[in-house]
């Protein structure tokens, strides 16, 4: 009965097929499909697009944007808010937020109205001091004048783009309390991209994502065009302005070690796509490169599954011990700092240890414990049984931290915020490593965003903003600082992009159109299943996820996920992209997403488990 019913709806569907139907494309950053047109070419491809030309049209744009992170998406916003009128953004991965969705902290910034509602004394000035001294004053005096003076303007304009920068607390490297985060203390990264990525869609701003940045163009010493490429092929999008905000080079571990011998074989908490692809681009067209030694590790990263604790831990309560049960290091201590001492302890190693309150005063926790790289007991000595270290010396430094909470004086290592005594069970204890984390070099920029030249003249019409360039954050950059960065001076870049296409022609009309419609995804291939809804679970990034598959007519029809607990901006690029490959071809055997490579394959497993219900 069912091969009878689908030689008739083959025979139904054959006129509408003979009339012309694209391959579908598919964008994995949304609940939506979004596609991207210029006359009758597709902008916009995917990995899983069968259709393949060796020929692609040109496109324009009078501002490219390079990168759908933070900094770019902030540049694409603040541009059209501006007036700019023909911006895109390009991006090589199959989902927006690059590096971004990985933030943990929060924006550090100064002078704010939530400052002053908790009665926090701070001045643009001794944030300038803090960043200058963390950086050790090998930092741009400019550039970090410009984004103390501009922090609490960023923080306002990120609420009232509908994000959520309310809370204040403490980071280290930092005299105040001065980062500013999510009002349910949760990561600050998930909650930016989000955000961002609403805007940009209310705002009609095009992203083309599986398209990769390969060469400025340049003519008369002018930026006129940007090559890129996907499947489709190679094609120019020409443009008055490119921004560039690919994002810095940690997880290019050959570049890392091109410039810093020392960190071979670290591990990286950076995205796959940072690999540095902005700095190559832009030093082919004689941009000057800063500070490219300059390569911070964080940490407090989980050597196993290099998923990264968010300073906050230590900044609400959290010790660092080591494998004999001891303090070694006051845990605010800037970044490299504190690295630097870890490397030092037994196996290079060390463990985070905090107690119930500081659990329940950060959201961020949860997704550690879902993910199993924390342990818990109800007693100190069945912690230290579980971290196999020494309980005398554990309960003797838990004690002495108790007491300099309680006196509040840190004679041993003069920590002088203790948030609060680690006294109330459960005790937790994660263990930690340096990694990769930040690349503080990259192209020169004046505080109008322009890259320079050797000479130190600005290369016109190019601009960056974000990890790809150097001198804002110096040797060291201080917690909270990247979230400034991005959101700061790439409004900046956007602001004076738009600025320089004004002064040059003017804005034009979109020529790369985004029309948003809901898409149907349907099987493409016949399958043999039994009809029914099934679940099933399987590990992801921070914990179980659970699927449920429905199938009619012996195929999968549709997949949801039922409940997990995956970080937002990154689990919705698994979720469209991975169950619509599924569902088109009735397999499992179908490619992860990436950046959320471990949300991907706990999907497919899930769903494999649910077909194998099905047979």
């Amino acid at each position: 009965m069912k091969k009878l019913l689908s030689i008739l709806l083959s025979v139904m569907l054959t006129a509408t097929l003979f009339t012309g139907c694209g391959a579908k494309d598919e964008q994995s950053n949304s609940s939506s499909s979004t596609s991207v047109s210029e006359s009758t070419n597709s902008s916009s491809s995917t990995s899983e697009s069968s259709s393949q030309s060796t020929q692609v049209a040109d496109k324009s744009a009078d501002i490219v944007i390079v990168g759908a992170g933070g900094a770019g998406m902030s540049a694409a916003v603040q541009a059209v808010q501006d007036g700019a009128t023909n911006v895109v953004i390009v991006e090589k991965a199959p989902i927006t937020g690059g590096n971004t969705i990985y933030a943990t902290g929060g924006l550090n910034a100064s002078e704010t109205q939530y400052q002053k509602k908790d009665g926090i004394e701070d001045t643009n000035e001794l944030f300038y001091e803090d960043t200058m001294k963390g950086g050790k004053n090998l930092n741009d005096p400019e550039l970090v004048k410009f984004m103390v003076e501009h922090s609490a303007e960023a923080v306002d304009w990120v609420n009232s783009i509908g994000g959520d920068l309310q809370v204040v607390g403490m980071f280290g490297g930092a005299s105040v309390k001065r980062i500013h985060r999510p009002s349910d203390t949760s990561a600050v990264g998930p909650m930016l991209v989000k955000t961002l990525n609403a805007k940009v869609a209310e705002l009609k701003i095009p992203v083309l994502l599986n398209t990769k940045a390969e060469e400025i163009v340049m003519t008369d010493g002018k930026v006129t065009g940007l090559k890129v490429s996907d499947e489709n092929g190679e094609y120019t999008i020409n443009c008055k302005a490119v921004v560039l905000a690919t994002g810095g080079f940690g997880a290019n571990s050959e570049m890392v070690v091109s410039y810093k011998a020392d960190l071979e074989g670290f591990g990286t908490t950076n995205a796959k796509v940072a690999t540095g692809d902005g700095i190559k681009m832009a030093e082919k067209v004689g941009a000057e490169l800063v500070d490219m030694k300059e390569i911070q590790t964080h940490p407090t990263v989980n050597p196993k599954t290099q998923k990264m604790y968010t300073e906050g831990v230590r900044g609400n309560g959290a010790i660092l011990v080591n494998k004999e049960g001891n303090r070694f290091i006051n845990e605010l201590e800037t970044r490299d700092v504190v690295s630097a001492a870890i490397l030092k302890q037994k196996d290079k190693q060390a463990y985070m240890v905090f107690d119930e309150n500081v659990r329940k005063s950060l959201k961020a926790i949860e997704s550690y414990i879902s993910a199993g790289i924390v342990v818990e007991a109800d007693t100190i000595e069945d912690l230290a049984k579980q971290m196999n270290v020494p309980a005398d010396a554990l309960k003797a430094t838990m004690t002495k931290y108790t007491e300099a909470v309680t006196s509040k004086q840190d004679d041993e290592f003069g920590r002088a915020d203790r948030a609060q005594a680690l006294n109330q069970p459960k005790y937790y204890a994660a263990l930690c490593a340096p990694a990769v984390h930040h690349t503080m070099g990259g192209v020169k920029i004046n505080t109008t965003n322009e890259v320079l030249n050797k000479d130190n003249v600005a290369i016109a019409g190019l601009y960056a903003a974000g990890e790809v360039t150097g001198g804002v954050h110096g040797a060291n950059r201080l917690g909270g600082n990247a979230v400034a960065d991005i959101v700061i001076f790439g409004r900046n870049a956007g602001t004076n992009a738009n600025k320089y296409v004004a002064a040059n022609g003017g804005n034009t009309e979109p020529t790369i159109i985004v029309e948003t419609k809901e898409e149907e995804v349907k099987p493409e291939v016949e399958a043999n299943f039994k009809d029914g809804v099934y679940t099933a679970s399987a590990n992801g990034n921070n914990g179980p996820v659970k699927v449920e598959v429905t199938v009619k007519y012996g195929e999968i029809v549709t997949i949801k996920l039922l409940e997990h607990t995956e970080t937002p901006g990154i689990f919705e690029g698994a979720e469209k992209s991975v169950t619509s490959q599924i569902i088109r071809k009735q397999t499992v055997d179908v490619d992860t997403v990436t950046n959320a490579t471990n949300t991907s394959k706990a999907i497919i497993e899930a769903v494999k488990l649910c077909m194998e219900q099905a047979k």
